[in-house]
């Protein structure tokens, strides 16, 4: 096990984009440790920790993706003024199956939730350069509530895996993050982040596309589900499936599982 000792870079931070199809992103600087996320391709990330043999940089991902240890070798370095350019700018989202690019005569293949940025920049001429095939949607167009139910359903059997975030291994939260990205909208991509949550919420007016947050009976959320009608949810549990739903167990005078599981808020992201 290598020793975990780091040089900071807090005085000259330095910027990435994912330019594989999948980047794992550690715990810890090791290469036996747990996944922290993943990084699909286009994603940004700001580097913010260097180990003393430069073989591991610490990075956060923006829009909420996570924060964890990757390699190196696999950083693709911005300036500030790409990677401020880039997360200001138009994007399409990979939005069903498995998108390809041709990228430098070889093809590279792109995952749901994977970005294309539209600009002058090397690959992401997107229109000219890249020659992308498969299905996308403008990032900018935020998706209904029916939309967001089939995006949710593209994604049925997708198997469980802890720090996972794609098609091929994702856990609940990470699940809700990617799906909502490819409607257009940002939701943390750790539960944890929504911190305590006070009261008990009322489901009587639960629509398609809600989502629905779990916790404990002290308000601390550890599963979440996507409503889609008719007393059923998705959510993730050896994979994504379905489960049921009944609005009527869930009120505000009997909410509650007899493993002490509490619903703890409906969040409402579409309209």
């Amino acid at each position: 096990m290598q020793n975990e000792t780091f040089k900071e870079w807090h005085s000259n931070p330095t910027f990435g984009i994912c330019r594989l199809s999948l980047l794992s992103v550690y715990e810890k600087p090791v290469s036996d440790a747990g996944l922290s996320t993943q990084i699909l391709f286009g994603e940004l990330y700001e580097v913010i920790v260097v180990s003393d043999d430069g073989q591991w940089l610490k990075i956060e991902g923006l829009e909420f993706i996570g924060s964890g240890w990757i390699l190196a070798s696999q950083h693709h370095p911005l300036t500030k003024e790409a990677f401020e350019f880039f997360a200001k700018s138009p994007r399409q989202i990979v939005s069903q199956g498995i998108g390809e690019i041709k990228l430098k005569d070889a093809t590279m293949f792109l995952l749901p939730g994977s970005q294309l940025h539209a600009g002058q920049n090397e690959i992401f001429e997107w229109e000219d350069s890249i020659k992308f095939k498969g299905n996308s949607r403008p990032y900018e167009k935020k998706a209904n509530r029916q939309e967001i139910k089939k995006i949710g359903l593209s994604f049925l059997h997708a198997p469980y895996l802890s720090g996972g975030r794609s098609i091929f291994g994702l856990n609940g939260s990470s699940w809700i993050n990617l799906l909502f990205k490819i409607g257009g909208i940002v939701f943390p991509n750790e539960l944890g982040s929504l911190g305590h949550i006070e009261g008990r919420q009322d489901v009587s007016e639960i629509d398609v596309g809600d989502v629905i947050i779990f916790g404990t009976q002290s308000g601390m959320p550890f599963q979440v589900g996507l409503f889609i009608g008719e007393g059923t949810l998705l959510w993730v549990k050896e994979k994504v499936k379905f489960g049921a739903f009944d609005p009527e167990k869930w009120s505000t005078t009997n909410n509650r599982f007899k493993n002490s599981v509490q619903l703890l808020t409906v969040k409402k992201l579409v309209d």
